[in-house]
């Protein structure tokens, strides 16, 4: 089965999906996701808050290539709720529309989230809005650091796999060329020959174009090409410390006290660990009191897709995340 459509990851799950925010009569969905086979008398789930990757370029909320499976094994153990929201997609949008939309679905789950599931499940599950942990890889990774920043005392716990850190570093917007996957290096121009069909489009519609959900070929030749000549940085300007976590823990934002867990391949080529390093000095110099954990393993970018949950490394890993989240 292809990766975008072999949906059999999520057969033990009930998948409910919604609109949580319309913009130019674009719906951006969110789909909750939880274990078809709960314990009895169980009402009250833990909320999985996941952000999927893509390069804030491609991917959407439920694209299995880039669904961890461990996720989905911590929230059958745990009977959890995962809440994996869409958002708007560059480059027809701008990171700051992304961070918007994270932040409105943040707003969506405290305002409407528990009458949508009372009225999905008859009252039967509900989900507990004291106990979020906040999780991503790659480009969600990111997110999940955002949200943990912008929220610290209403998320528990924080896990990035693999994450951005900062898109203004050189890796990111030098504009040389790099192998990505080994895989075949994709035209340079891909990012203007498409928005030449985006400029056509609304020229025609008279309307924006948005995308939310990015996983054919061509969409994925795009993210690709932006990694391999180093031009995401380029969709990040300067003028605000909102886009970069980094400069915004110097101006006093900290993550939540229940720990944070980052897990990197040292392998990687499209997001490189020395991120993640940076990120552990930082917290060491300015939040050395912080539970951070940086575990980094030999391997790719993705390298935890063929993880299990109980697998001693990862098991061990999780455990104060875990343990912050659930208690």
């Amino acid at each position: 089965m292809d990766l975008e459509t072999d949906m059999s990851r999520f057969n033990d799950f009930v998948i409910l999906t919604t609109t949580y925010k319309t913009v130019h009569n674009h719906e951006l969905t969110v789909n909750l996701l939880y274990p078809n086979q709960l314990p009895q008398q169980l009402r009250t789930l833990p909320v999985l808050l996941r952000y999927h990757g893509g390069g804030l370029v491609g991917g959407y909320s439920l694209y299995p290539g880039f669904f961890n499976p461990w996720y989905l094994e911590l929230a059958k153990q745990n009977s959890a709720i995962i809440v994996s929201p869409d958002y708007r997609l560059l480059p027809e949008s701008s990171v700051m529309d992304i961070l918007e939309d994270v932040e409105d679905n943040w707003k969506w789950i405290h305002q409407a989230l528990p009458t949508f599931l009372e009225q999905q499940t008859q009252g039967t599950i509900e989900a507990d809005l004291s106990r979020i942990m906040c999780v991503g890889d790659s480009a969600g990774g990111y997110l999940s650091l955002q949200m943990g920043l912008n929220h610290p005392s209403e998320i528990r716990a924080i896990n990035a796999v693999y994450p951005v850190v900062d898109f203004k570093s050189p890796h990111f917007c030098n504009g040389q060329e790099r192998s990505v996957f080994n895989m075949p290096t994709f035209p340079r121009d891909c990012l203007e020959r498409h928005m030449e069909g985006v400029k056509r489009q609304e020229t025609i519609t008279q309307k924006p174009v948005i995308v939310s959900s990015g996983a054919g070929s061509e969409r994925l030749e795009l993210m690709f090409s932006l990694c391999q000549h180093g031009r995401l940085g380029s969709f990040f300007p300067d003028n605000t410390i909102a886009l970069y976590p980094l400069k915004k823990l110097d101006q006093g934002a900290r993550f939540p006290r229940g720990g944070v867990l980052v897990l990197h391949g040292k392998d990687d080529t499209v997001a490189p660990v020395e991120q993640s390093y940076g990120l552990a000095s930082k917290l060491a110099d300015i939040d050395p009191e912080l539970n951070f954990k940086l575990i980094v393993r030999d391997g790719e970018h993705g390298f935890d897709h063929s993880a299990k949950l109980r697998d001693v490394w990862l098991w061990n890993a999780v455990q104060d995340i875990l343990k912050a989240w659930l208690e």
